[in-house]
């Protein structure tokens, strides 16, 4: 297969937000009044190493329902795989190319591609189940909800227009047009009234609508555009914006508890672990900012060339693991910013890691991402060691997808593969 960039996704490299727009004072007092457990930071769990216990936010075994696989954005799954993986199919859908992450359940892929096409995908064979056709590409990863009585798949186009079809058969729901892009995917929040879901877009906007039927609950506006999935924690949205801050957002009513400065533009979706809330910018700085305290913990600059992050952040344990556009995938203790390891990659790594859990070695955690030049590995989280590698031949902007024994990644090529673990 052809290592060449499709012109579609070529573009990615040029990405860039429009400059950020203006700056606030942080009134602390007030934030430390409403805030005064955010994200359980004075006494996170703990695991048995120390490190906060991260076992609420995996995505369950069977299924990847969102971007970042659980609303704390955390990129990790309760999955426990054996390497080396094997390929179970691989299937190149013509014509198109892929930027989406996939996201699972029910055994079932559900993906859109640059050409317009939203795909329903069988997870045991790749063979189409139902697909529907837009005016524009889908950039960006759905959500799926397994709301009693309908299982609902919402995707938001490159148009903006956000829609919702009924994951048995692709029927369309409902519709929801936006003033911009949608370039991050989804998040679903449960309500005492029912589902919902949280979708941001290039006009600025982050939007909570109801999944039943597409209402809006509430819209809340920054300065400048919106590229990341939203997270969730502690009943608060932290969402990392073009306007170089880092925003914290009631989930229940769109009104804003705080922003955080972060002095640039960032469309990476953040990760929250342990009252803090980690994520890369476009300037190429990693930051680790305290919620509470309303400020960064502290920040770096990547090894080597100051490159940007496209990558969002995974938590394994105490580490941070994130990819970078200087071909490395790279680990932080998310306590101070040491850099625990660095782990060369033959292209850009724009894709998020996936933590799963190491079947052989029982405390263990591997890291599974790909890279542009088409290198999928697995690296044990703890020291950055390369378990398994697989050359694809075409490279990825998405990050794969674990649920139900299976790793799906979707190519720039146009081309689904889907690995197993070694019986």
């Amino acid at each position: 297969m052809s290592t060449m960039l499709d012109p579609r996704v070529a573009q990615r490299s040029a990405w860039k937000c429009r400059p950020a727009i203006g700056s606030v004072l942080l009134p602390l007092l007030l934030l430390l009044a409403l805030l005064p457990a955010l994200l359980a930071a004075d006494d996170p769990p703990q695991a048995a190493d120390g490190s906060p216990d991260l076992a609420a936010d995996e995505a369950a075994a069977e299924a990847w329902p969102m971007f970042r696989g659980s609303l704390a954005g955390t990129g990790r799954s309760a999955a426990h795989v054996t390497l080396p993986l094997v390929e179970r199919w691989h299937r190149q859908i013509d014509k198109t190319a892929f930027e989406a992450t996939p996201v699972i359940a029910g055994g079932r892929i559900f993906l859109g591609d640059l050409d317009g096409t939203f795909h329903c995908l069988d997870l045991a064979d790749g063979r189409t189940l139902w697909s529907k056709k837009s005016e524009a590409g889908f950039p960006s990863a759905a959500a799926v909800s397994a709301a009693p009585g309908r299982t609902t798949v919402v995707v938001g186009d490159g148009a903006g227009l956000v829609r919702a079809f009924d994951a048995a058969d692709g029927t369309e729901l409902w519709t929801h047009q936006t003033g911009g892009e949608i370039s991050g995917g989804p998040t679903l929040i449960d309500a005492p009234d029912g589902p919902r879901v949280l979708i941001g877009s290039q006009d600025a906007t982050l939007s909570c609508l109801a999944v039943g039927d597409g209402a809006i609950h509430w819209t809340h506006s920054i300065a400048d555009q919106i590229r990341c999935s939203p997270t969730v924690a502690a009943g608060k949205v932290l969402l990392a914006g073009c306007d170089g801050k880092l925003h914290v957002i009631d989930a229940h009513s769109g009104v804003e508890d705080l922003a955080v400065p972060i002095d640039g533009p960032t469309g990476t979706t953040p990760a929250a672990a342990g009252g803090r809330v980690l994520f890369g910018s476009e300037g190429g700085v990693f930051w680790a900012i305290d919620v509470v305290a309303g400020k960064p913990a502290w920040k770096l600059a990547p090894s080597g060339s100051s490159q940007a992050y496209r990558s969002s952040a995974a938590i394994a344990g105490g580490l941070a693991l994130v990819g970078t556009r200087g071909r490395a995938v790279e680990a932080f203790a998310i306590a101070d910013g040491t850099r625990a390891w660095r782990q060369a990659m033959r292209g850009r790594v724009d894709g998020s890691p996936v933590i799963v859990h190491d079947a052989a070695t029982p405390g263990d955690l591997l890291a599974i991402v790909g890279d542009s030049a088409g290198k999928i590995v697995a690296l044990r989280s703890s020291d950055g060691e390369k378990l398994w590698e697989f050359d694809a031949g075409s490279g990825f902007a998405s990050s794969p997808a674990v649920a139900a024994g299976s790793v799906v990644m979707a190519a720039d090529d146009g081309t689904v593969w889907c690995f197993v673990a070694t019986p």
